[in-house]
């Protein structure tokens, strides 16, 4: 074998500008692969660190559940760690609205320190001995007013805590308690807050000692648990699949449970990094065109030694060792090209996290890091070896074959047809003879043409997919969806429902600013409703893990429009042609109402569900309201009258609040009557010009300082949506230029080739009079036809993915309540681009592999044939 590992050898030296340029763009696609994935991976795990060390690395905390339920959830075997603490309701503040949970120091485990580690927080100050004493986060003081040093203060706030009896009813207990501040409950990592991470609105939380040792603070039956814990035996980037299969285990509800969404978010990104390094298809498409660029090589290299080969048949070389020397040929290649590709990889990687590295990292302290992720070194390994082993195959058989008798033989493997075809024929008299020949030649070798065509091919299905202005139209779907205004101002985590509300004078500063184009102030509060538990779905009262025996009373949005807003924004989803009147007037003394009655459910099913089985205008329900009768809260159960009921992609398209679940909307001139005052607790902002960012900017700024509520700014995420547009392009538009190398790459020696191959009639013509303009018109053609080819055969491939891609978005989005979500529009100004680079590359790449021969002499050429 020594001998014919030498010769392999001396054809790649003699090969040596098509060996190294199969070489480099192997080496660049290994690269190409591992640095594009393992770039977002070790971004990812970075970001996952800085939100380990900010949030604690807690995987959920289920809250406000039974002491029977926590001890289930506890002895749980997917349960590892866990701690709990006693839910004693929320402290809160009157005068500005919000709210802070209060719990107790120690739990049934009394161990309250691993509890503060687990969260990413310190102790600062003294553990509460009594219930006369508390210990607050900072969220808490700058919550209830009391920021800067508040240890040693003294605080008093309304203590507020809702529960559920046995059977079903909910009842409330609230009280006004006095509290001296022994402690604060600081992060580690404090110069990271929710505006800088762009996490979610954070938790304030206040500890006291709680119900033990004979103190009691709130009623025993009030008393519920919040148990935290990370789970076992799961890898940390699955954790958050666990959450809601606990809850479901456990019937502990979906409002149960606030899971680590900073830090399970951060690791669900590092999940995803993977998923899309595995699906990637313009990564697909680059492997695959480097497959078709080998596989043409390959041929090209071995089917212009065809002779030499025959000769080695004819002295005794067995089929085994000719083929031996195509297979040590590519796996020469291939271990080259896998291992200088994985170091340049690793390499480009290193460079990428440092460049890219995010501000947040500094703050906590993490240096970021390459993450040798095994799962993308070993797939772009196996694809690489896969790939140049598929394109080796058909060489590998073809030189196998090779007989002794080729080494003598002179005459044409593909014989001319006796009658030259019609279509040939009408070519021919139309454009003339050589360009007729321009056209022929690509059918001389058809495997090589037809590979370099699919390569550019390939190439117009990336530009026209990817930059095609439909997935601009389905982020601006999606942001429509998410997003209808510019600011929204509305109820949080640390807002208190009962009292919180927007001082109209700020309502009216707001208004007439100047970059302000409308702003209009709602509320949005929350009631339950209460009815016999044979009239809610099952699947209703099993999704939400409703206790009860024989009535339901859960929790529902109440709003309260404006007439004009009901008139404008709720009655287009009104079904059966109803109008605003029909929920503006009481009928029979009920107040009329519009009822979005259905939820949808994320985790099982994708799709909506009733919650009243049979609900139809004109049904008397009954709400459980919390009345403000002076400074008492009194609920009330009062009935109203269904006026209207809602359309389902009122969900998707209308005003409706997320997560999704019973919407009971009225008219403004009602809340007094329902609620006992009128007031707004919500607030929406449209600009005049989206492009003015600077006075913008001065009226986000006045709504974050002076309306403590949790805001959804669309900007922000419209900002998001166009940097991961950007990243695609990025990506995209080095794997084009890849493709496009090979694309051409491929077309040069697919042409060089077939020119030498035909040398002795090019110059048997030109000594028949062909002159070097017609010989380039002959050559041209041939580009042109290439070019032709490829652009239409690119434009079809890519409008069939772009069919297929409107038709999934279509039945994706019917689970939303959205009947049609989009139209096909063919990317015109895509196909052009495509177009017009095919037909450069092409044309250069002709021109390229013509220059040879364009100014040889004649008899040079002819002394060149043998």
């Amino acid at each position: 074998m020594k001998i014919y590992r030498k010769l392999s050898l001396q054809y790649i030296k003699k090969n040596k500008s098509r060996s190294l340029m199969m070489l480099i763009m192997i080496i660049a696609t290994v690269a190409f692969m591992i640095s594009i994935d393992m770039i977002d991976i070790s971004r990812a795990y970075d970001k996952a660190e800085v939100y380990k060390r900010t949030y604690g690395d807690y995987h959920c905390e289920y809250v406000d559940i039974s002491k029977e339920k926590m001890q289930k959830v506890a002895k749980d075997k997917r349960v590892g760690y866990n701690d709990n603490v006693q839910n004693l309701g929320y402290l809160i503040n009157n005068n500005n609205g919000t709210r802070v949970e209060l719990k107790s120091f120690n739990g049934e485990n009394d161990n309250s320190m691993k509890y503060f580690d687990r969260k990413g927080q310190i102790l600062k100050g003294k553990i509460p001995k009594n219930n006369n004493e508390i210990v607050v986060d900072e969220i808490s003081a700058k919550n209830l007013g009391i920021e800067g040093n508040p240890i040693g203060k003294k605080i008093s706030f309304e203590l507020r805590k809702s529960y559920t009896l046995p059977n079903g009813e909910e009842k409330l207990y609230s009280e006004r308690k006095t509290f001296k501040v022994v402690g604060v409950v600081k992060r580690v990592y404090e110069g990271l807050n929710s505006e800088i991470t762009g996490a979610e609105q954070e938790r304030g939380i206040s500890y006291t000692y709680g119900d033990f040792n004979g103190q009691n603070i709130i009623p025993q039956e009030a008393l519920t648990y919040d148990i935290i814990l990370r789970y076992a035996n799961v890898k940390e980037e699955k954790a958050s699949s666990l959450v809601e299969k606990v809850s479901a285990t456990y019937n502990l509800g979906r409002m149960a449970f606030y899971p680590n969404g900073n830090y399970l978010a951060a690791l669900s990104d590092v999940t995803f990094a993977r998923e899309i390094s595995n699906t990637r298809t313009s990564n697909l498409v680059l492997i695959l065109t480097v497959i078709l660029l080998v596989f043409n090589m390959l041929n090209i290299i071995w089917s212009e030694y065809l002779k030499e080969i025959s000769m080695l048949r004819l002295i005794g070389s067995r089929k085994r060792d000719i083929r031996f020397m195509v297979i040590y040929q590519s796996l020469l290649l291939a271990v080259i090209g896998i291992a200088i590709g994985v170091i340049v990889g690793i390499g480009i990687t290193g460079i990428g996290v440092n460049i890219l590295k995010d501000s947040t990292l500094e703050i906590a302290k993490v240096k970021p890091k390459i993450h040798i992720d095994s799962g993308v070194m070993i797939k772009t390994i196996i694809i690489s070896v896969v790939s140049i082993a598929l394109a080796t195959i058909v060489p590998v058989i073809k030189i196998g074959r090779v007989g002794c008798m080729e080494s003598i033989s002179s005459s044409s493997k593909h014989k001319n047809k006796t009658k030259q075809s019609k279509i040939g024929k009408f070519i021919q008299d139309k454009f003339g003879i050589y360009r007729y020949m321009g056209v022929r030649n690509l059918w001389l070798k058809k495997t090589r043409t037809l590979i370099s065509i699919l390569t550019v091919t390939l190439c117009g299905y990336l530009i026209m997919y990817t930059f095609s202005d439909m997935e601009n139209e389905v982020n601006d779907k999606i942001r429509r969806i998410y997003y209808k205004y510019d600011i929204e101002s509305s109820m949080g985590i640390a807002n208190d429902p009962e009292t919180y509300k927007i001082p109209e004078n700020k309502i009216e500063k707001i208004k007439n600013m100047d970059a302000v184009k409308c702003a209009n102030a709602r509320f949005n509060g929350d009631a339950t409703f209460i009815e016999d538990k044979n009239k809610i779905n099952d699947y209703y009262i099993k999704y939400f893990g409703i206790d009860g025996s024989e009535k339901v009373e859960y929790e529902n949005h109440l709003r309260f429009f404006e007439n004009d807003d009901i008139k404008k924004v709720v009655a287009p989803y009104m079904l059966d042609n109803k109008i605003t009147k029909d929920i503006e007037q009481k009928t029979n003394g009920y107040i009329n109402v519009a009822v979005f009655n259905s939820f949808y459910d994320p985790t099982t099913t994708d799709t909506y569900h009733k919650i009243y089985k049979n609900l139809k205008v004109g049904d008397i329900i009954t709400l459980g309201v919390k009345y403000h009768n002076g400074d008492k809260i009194e609920k009330r159960n009062i009935k109203v009258r269904v006026g209207a009921i809602l359309k389902d992609d009122w969900q998707s398209y209308g005003d409706a609040l997320q997560p999704s679940g019973l919407e009971i909307i009225t008219s403004d001139d009602n809340m007094k009557e329902l609620l006992g005052f009128k007031a707004y607790n919500n607030l929406i902002v449209d600009y005049k010009d989206i492009n003015n960012v600077e006075e913008n900017r001065k009226v986000e700024k006045y709504v974050r300082d002076n309306i403590p509520a949790a805001l959804r700014i669309k900007q922000g995420f419209y900002n998001q949506q166009k940097e991961a547009m950007s990243q695609i392009y990025r990506e995209s538009i080095i794997n084009i230029t890849l493709v496009l190398m090979i694309a051409a790459i491929s077309i040069f020696c697919t042409v060089k080739s077939n020119i030498m191959e035909r040398r002795k009639e090019i110059f048997t013509m030109r000594a028949l009079g062909m002159s070097a303009k017609d010989m380039n018109s002959m050559n041209m053609y041939e580009a042109v036809t290439y070019a032709v080819l490829s652009i239409i055969s690119g434009i079809a491939l890519a409008t069939y993915k772009l069919v297929k891609y409107v038709e999934w978005n279509n039945n994706a989005y019917t689970d939303f309540g959205i009947e049609h979500f989009m139209d096909f529009t063919f990317p015109y100004p895509q196909a052009i681009i495509f177009a017009v680079v095919t037909l450069a590359t092409c044309i250069i790449a002709v021109k390229l592999a013509n220059r040879d021969f364009k100014n040889k002499e004649i008899s040079d050429g002819m002394r060149d044939i043998d």
